[in-house]
C-alpha cells in the first residue's frame, strides 16, 4: 500500500505533537501493509519559508526506514477564500517533485476563484488531486460543481476514515458514491494519529473490496500511487480515475 496524504510530522500542524506519537503512527502503518507515505503537512507560509518542516522531515525519513517504510515529502494547500493567502509559487510544494499538487477544498464553502487556480496550475504542468471531496458540504450539496473538477481534469483522493463513516454518514455515502462511479484514483489515510492506520485504514480497504472489488480497490490503495512515485525519476504513466 502506498498512502499519499498523511499528516506524519511531528510538530508541524495539527498531526502529532512529538517523535513517539510519529514512531506510534508509522509502527500502525507497518502493520496495515503500508510501504511507501507521502508525508502531507498543512502548508504554511512561515514554516515553509523558515525550513522547519524540512528539517523535520529529514529525521522522519530516518526513522521510517526503521519500519520498512519509504517517506517522500509534500504538503495539503488549503483553497482559502481569499487568493491573498495561497502560495506565490508552487515550486517543490508537490508530491515527491512528482508534478502532482494536492488541494483541499473548505469543508463548507467553494472558493469562486477554484476553477482559475486549478487552471493556472494545470497550464505549468501540475496535477491537481483533491483531497477529500466528500468532506466538502458544497461538493456534496451541488455534484454539478464536482464533475466539472473531474471532467477538468482533477484526480479525486477519498479519505479512508469517510469510507468507515468516522466522518459522517454524508461523507461515506458520497465517498461511495464516488468510488463505485469509479471517479476516485486514490484512498489515503490522512492520519493525524496512530488510530487512523489501527482502526479506519485496513477496514477501509475491505469495505471498497466489497463495492468494487480487489482489482479495483487496489489501485485505490497503491497502484496508481505508485505511478506518482515513478514520476519523480520521470513519469512512466498518467494516473487515471480507478476502472
Amino acid at each position: 500500500m502506498i498512502d499519499i496524504h498523511c499528516h506524519i510530522l511531528p510538530g508541524v500542524d495539527d498531526g502529532p505533537l512529538g517523535m513517539e506519537e510519529t514512531r506510534q503512527i508509522l509502527a500502525e502503518a507497518q502493520k496495515a501493509g503500508v510501504k511507501t507515505i507521502i508525508a502531507t503537512p498543512h502548508y504554511s507560509h512561515g514554516l515553509y519559508e523558515n525550513g522547519m518542516v524540512g528539517q523535520v522531515f529529514d529525521r522522519v525519513k530516518t526513522e521510517a526506514k526503521n519500519y520498512g517504510i519509504e517517506l517522500y515529502r509534500g504538503y495539503e494547500i488549503k483553497i482559502h477564500q481569499y487568493p491573498a493567502r495561497m502560495p506565490d509559487d508552487y515550486r517543490d510544494l508537490d508530491l515527491a517533485g512528482s508534478k502532482y499538487i494536492l488541494m483541499e477544498l473548505p469543508f463548507k464553502d467553494f472558493p469562486s476563484y477554484t476553477f482559475d487556480l486549478i487552471y493556472q496550475l494545470q497550464i505549468n504542468g501540475f496535477t491537481v488531486i483533491i483531497a477529500h471531496p466528500e468532506r466538502c458540504r458544497k461538493l456534496a450539496a451541488e455534484k454539478r460543481i464536482f464533475e466539472d473538477m473531474y471532467d477538468n481534469g482533477c484526480l479525486m483522493q477519498i479519505d479512508a476514515a469517510s469510507i468507515i463513516g468516522v466522518n459522517g454518514w454524508g461523507a461515506r455515502l458520497f465517498a461511495k458514491e464516488i468510488i463505485r462511479s469509479h471517479k476516485a484514483a486514490f484512498v489515503a489515510s490522512d492520519a493525524h494519529d496512530p488510530e487512523d492506520y489501527s482502526k479506519y485504514y485496513v477496514e477501509a480497504y475491505k469495505r471498497v473490496q466489497k463495492w468494487v472489488g480487489r482489482d479495483a480497490a487496489e489501485g485505490l490503495f497503491g497502484k496508481n500511487a505508485q505511478k506518482i512515485i515513478e514520476c519523480i525519476s520521470g513519469c512512466i504513466e498518467n494516473v487515471t480515475a480507478t476502472p
